[in-house]
């Protein structure tokens, strides 16, 4: 691994210009922002950021070069001056020196090459490895498809966790949001959802953005363990790197998915976590003296975040029917969702996963709150096998939620109120599950029917995993074709359940052996 990258230091200026002014030598700058070469000088530099002046046509995000070598972002355009953010160190900047415009836009290497591969939000590579080689070169920001070039979410995209698949279905081309408080397991359910796409011919990117170099460094190692290092794209802005690259980031990251989508393919971005990249920007707008609203916050946080989310989408068929699925992660402080960035962000997407801290004290995993966690757009998308058992699944919950208050005060229960307590205690044990075992559509339709159809009433709560883990073993021996049915699209018809009944009565006769009875 790069030493750069491995310890976590600042972004090295030399390289990053001089990548940067190779892909400007390549690039045709674009006509909308004539005339090229007009010129102004800096007035303060300091912080990553730099004030300019007299660039009286430089366009929002386009790239300007100082006077020593140094490049950076027009990113605030004021009457008389502009903000630059620098995309390397303040070395190449002088006050009093002079700045010009480029005519580009920053784009970034995107291709199959790129899979595998650990760069920085500018496409350079941090894995020492050797250069990308990429298939083309894509703007890091363009517009999201319109509305014409859409068309419904309605495909899963199976994630491997069962209380996900079965309650909060994700759909590809969805935005589902991940939100909890630090350290319960926000990361791990993203990156459980990128392992289990694991043969499902869709393209990752995990983004981390301001996450510390050891944390990244744990994440490509399990990716690399796993086998899922190869279809997956990592992304990373340290907390030492130049506020314009954590910027940059997850548009970065965008852009890279949307090379696969639009060439007809589906792919899934990891944006960790877009808290950091709030942050980021509040710092940016800061330094350049930009007007702040609540919680200091610059006022067009939301277009911020809206405008990358927006870009994720499952497009039309005229469009090749390619995907791109978000999952953007976001932090709150003791369980808070009521904040001004939690709010946003969960205004913008389709839906939420919400993670509870009590939960995770209880070792559930995933902590997942099911009275807070919705998905607006998964129910159309779900695996119809998924979705015939998963009804189910919901109102035994919701039973065993309501009666489980009762029992606390020492109510009285009668026998069918007790079946309900008994089949909710052993769906709930059942829900949970490892960390990086993502299990199968098949094997999660087989667990989830068992349950609710009373096949674990008998089975000690504290031993219901246990017996799964046995379940599965011997499906797979005995019946791997009804295994592999229940994973079709086909879904439960009468065929298909008969003969699952039948070898689950097979698993439950030879686990528990008839009593012998005595003869007369």
């Amino acid at each position: 691994m790069h030493d750069r990258f491995e310890l976590g230091e600042l972004t090295e200026s030399a390289e990053t210009f001089d990548f940067l002014r190779g892909l400007l030598a390549g690039d045709t700058p674009l006509p909308t922002v004539e005339p090229l070469f007009d010129t102004g000088s800096v007035v303060r530099v300091g912080d990553g950021v730099a004030v300019v002046s007299g660039l009286r046509d430089v366009g929002s995000q386009e790239i300007v070069e100082f006077e020593g070598g140094g490049l950076g972002l027009a990113f605030s355009l004021k009457e008389g001056s502009v903000g630059v953010v620098l995309l390397g160190g303040e070395s190449r900047v002088r006050e009093g020196g002079e700045v010009r415009r480029t005519g580009h836009l920053l784009r970034i290497p995107a291709g199959e090459g790129v899979l595998g591969r650990v760069v920085d939000a500018v496409g350079q590579p941090l894995d020492g490895r050797g250069p990308v080689v990429p298939a083309a070169w894509l703007p890091v920001e363009r517009p999201a498809p319109g509305v014409i070039d859409r068309r419904p979410v309605d495909r899963p995209l199976h994630t491997g966790m069962k209380v996900i698949d079965a309650l909060v279905p994700v759909g590809r081309g969805q935005r589902e949001l991940i939100i909890g408080d630090r350290k319960i397991g926000k990361t791990t359910l993203a990156l459980d959802a990128i392992l289990a796409q694991k043969g499902a011919n869709v393209s990752c990117i995990y983004c981390a953005i301001g996450q510390k170099a050891s944390a990244v460094r744990q994440v490509v190692s399990m990716l690399e363990e796993h086998g899922a290092l190869e279809y997956t794209v990592v992304i990373v802005a340290l907390p030492g790197d130049m506020p314009a690259l954590r910027y940059l980031a997850p548009y970065a990251a965008t852009a890279l998915g949307e090379y696969f989508m639009d060439r007809g393919g589906d792919a899934l971005v990891v944006y960790d976590d877009l808290t950091k990249h709030a942050v980021t920007y509040r710092e940016m707008s800061a330094l350049l003296d930009r007007p702040v609203g609540r919680e200091a916050y610059p006022g067009d946080i939301f277009y911020v975040h809206s405008r990358l989310l927006e870009r994720s989408a499952r497009l039309s068929e005229e469009r090749g029917s390619g995907s791109l699925t978000a999952l953007p992660i976001v932090e709150t402080l003791a369980g808070d969702i009521s904040a001004f960035i939690p709010t946003n962000v969960i205004s913008i997407c389709d839906g939420q996963i919400m993670l509870d801290a009590s939960a995770f004290n209880e070792n559930r995993r995933p902590a997942m709150d099911p009275g807070l966690s919705v998905s607006r757009v998964g129910g159309t998308a779900q695996a119809r096998a998924m979705k015939q058992v998963a009804g189910r699944l919901r109102i035994d919950l919701a039973q065993y939620n309501e009666m489980a208050r009762f029992v606390k005060f020492g109510a009285e229960v009668d026998e069918s109120t007790q079946l309900q307590l008994t089949r909710g205690e052993r769906a709930r044990a059942l829900l949970g599950q490892d960390q990086h075992s993502p299990m199968g559509l098949g094997a999660e339709v087989l667990s989830l029917y068992a349950v609710v159809n009373g096949y674990f009433d008998e089975v000690a709560v504290e031993a219901a995993c246990e017996v799964e883990a046995q379940l599965l073993v011997w499906m797979s021996g005995r019946h791997p074709e009804v295994l592999s049915s229940l994973g079709g699209d086909a879904g439960l018809d009468d065929a298909t359940e008969a003969a699952l009944r039948t070898a689950l009565d097979e698993f439950l006769a030879q686990r528990t052996p008839a009593p012998v009875v005595a003869e007369a």
